[in-house]
């Protein structure tokens, strides 16, 4: 089995409800993600995937959330922006975004902060 990861730190902010906390309605946080793609067989040239291409792919994924409010964003319109949903909406955005016919597994760790992740998995 053969790992290849990037990571990605970005700022994002959000509202909260005023009844969850009146003080701070708007929470801007300097996410770290992280993407790791599994396969069994590298490719012809020997990549999991060029990492060039992976991180081409993540910084325009990234592009529609960094330095903006995840509530105004199209993914979020009918949706809370918690981490695990968070998490979801990049994985599924990277997973369609890539051609890698030989993957077995993509996985989304989003951190919050130092002590808070949430993590997405799509098993191919």
């Amino acid at each position: 089995m053969f790992t290849l990861a990037l990571r990605k730190k970005f700022i994002a902010h959000h509202t909260s409800a005023i009844e969850i906390d009146p003080e701070h309605p708007i929470r801007s946080h300097l996410y770290i993600l992280e993407v790791m793609l599994e396969t069994e067989e590298l490719d012809s040239e020997g990549y999991v995937l060029d990492l060039e291409a992976l991180e081409a792919e993540v910084e325009e994924i990234l592009s529609q959330y960094a330095n903006k409010s995840l509530n105004d964003t199209p993914a979020f319109q009918n949706r809370i922006p918690t981490l695990e949903a968070f998490a979801q909406v990049l994985g599924d955005a990277i997973n369609e975004s890539l051609y890698a016919p030989n993957l077995t597994a993509l996985s989304v760790r989003l951190w919050r902060d130092e002590q808070a992740w949430a993590m997405y998995d799509i098993e191919k």
